[in-house]
C-alpha cells in the first residue's frame, strides 16, 4: 500500500461514516414523528400477533373457501356451461388468448362444479374450512391482549367459514349478473357498506362480544379500503402473473398465482384486523406526549438539574 491509498483509505472512511450517520438521523428523525410512531407500532403490532397466521388461513381457505363457493355458485347455475369464477378472473384481469381458455379449463364449467365441489367442501370444511375462524379468533385477541376460547367457540367458526364463502359467492354472482356501468354504481357501495359490516361482526363475534364495535371502527375502515383498493389494481401484478406462470407451468401456474393473490389479501386482512388497538393506543401517547410538552417536562428536553451544572 503506497502513501496515497493511505491517505486516501483515511480520508474516504470518515466521509462515508458521515454518510451513513446522516441517513440514520434521517430515518430517525422521521420515525419519531406522529405517523412515523404509527407506523412503527403498527408494524410491530402485526408481527406480534400474526405469528405466520397469514399463510395458514391462506392455504386453508384455497383447500375449503374457494370449493364451497363453487358449490353456492353452481347451485344458481348448475346447468350452465362457464364458471363463475373462472369468467370473473378473465373479465377483471382483461385476460385474452390461451390464457384466458386456461383459466376456463383450469377450473372447470359450473356444472362439472356442482358435484365435485360438493363433495369436496364437506371434507374441506372438516379438515381445514373450520380451523379458519379460530386462526383470526387467536389474532384479533392477541393484538388486543385479551383471552378467548372455549369448546362452544366451534359453532362460531363454522358459521364464519359458511358466512365468508357465501359472501365471496355474492361478489362472483354480483359481478356476473351486472354490466359494466352497473358494477360500479352498485359493486362499490354495496362494497363498501358489506365489507365494513363483515370485518365489524368478525372481530365483535370471534372475541365474543369484549370489544365494542366503536372500537374496531377503524380496522373495519381499513381493511374495506386496503382490500378494495388491491383488488381495483390487482390486473396491474396479478393478469401478467396468471399469463406467465400459466405458459411457464400450465394449470398448475394458474392455481400457484391464484394461491399467490389469495395469500396477499388474506395478509393484508391481518395487517387491518391489528390495526384498531394499534389506533387507539397511537391516540393515547400521542396526548400523553402533547399534555408532557404543555408542562414542560417534554423527553427531548433537558432536565434543569443539567443546565445548572
Amino acid at each position: 500500500m503506497t502513501a496515497d491509498d493511505s491517505v486516501g483509505g483515511a480520508v474516504g472512511e470518515p466521509e462515508e461514516h458521515g454518510r451513513v450517520e446522516r441517513i440514520t438521523g434521517w430515518l430517525r428523525t422521521r420515525s419519531d414523528r406522529p405517523v412515523g410512531r404509527l407506523g412503527l407500532q403498527w408494524f410491530q403490532a402485526y408481527f406480534a400477533a400474526s405469528r405466520n397466521s397469514g399463510c395458514a388461513i391462506a392455504i386453508y381457505s384455497s383447500l375449503s373457501v374457494l370449493p364451497a363457493a363453487l358449490v353456492f355458485v353452481a347451485a344458481l347455475y348448475a346447468a350452465g356451461d362457464v364458471n363463475l369464477f373462472a369468467q370473473h378472473l378473465v373479465d377483471h384481469l382483461s385476460l385474452t388468448g390461451n390464457t384466458a381458455s386456461l383459466v376456463q379449463a383450469t377450473f372447470g364449467s359450473a356444472s362439472s362444479n356442482a358435484l365435485a365441489a360438493s363433495l369436496t367442501m364437506i371434507v374441506t370444511f372438516l379438515l381445514w374450512g373450520i380451523g379458519i375462524g379460530q386462526l383470526y379468533q387467536d389474532v384479533y385477541a392477541r393484538a388486543w391482549r385479551i383471552s378467548v376460547g372455549s369448546a362452544a367457540d366451534q359453532v362460531l367458526y363454522a358459521i364464519f367459514f359458511f358466512v365468508f364463502a357465501a359472501a365471496f359467492a355474492l361478489v362472483l354472482v354480483a359481478q356476473s349478473e351486472l354490466g359494466d356501468t352497473g358494477r360500479w354504481l352498485v359493486l362499490v357501495p354495496a362494497w363498501i357498506l358489506g365489507s365494513a359490516a363483515f370485518w365489524l361482526a368478525t372481530p365483535h363475534f370471534l372475541l365474543h362480544r369484549k370489544i365494542s364495535v366503536r372500537k374496531l371502527l377503524p380496522g373495519a375502515l381499513m381493511a374495506t379500503l386496503v382490500l378494495g383498493g388491491t383488488a381495483i389494481f390487482s390486473p396491474l401484478f396479478l393478469g401478467p402473473a396468471l399469463t406467465t406462470n400459466g405458459k411457464a407451468f400450465g394449470s398448475l401456474g394458474i392455481v400457484l398465482s391464484v394461491v399467490g393473490y389469495l395469500f396477499v389479501m388474506v395478509t393484508l386482512s391481518l395487517v387491518c384486523a391489528v390495526f384498531s388497538p394499534v389506533w387507539f393506543a397511537w391516540r393515547a401517547d400521542e396526548k400523553s406526549r402533547a399534555d408532557g410538552e404543555n408542562r414542560g417536562d417534554s423527553p427531548e428536553a433537558e432536565p434543569p438539574a443539567a443546565l445548572d451544572a
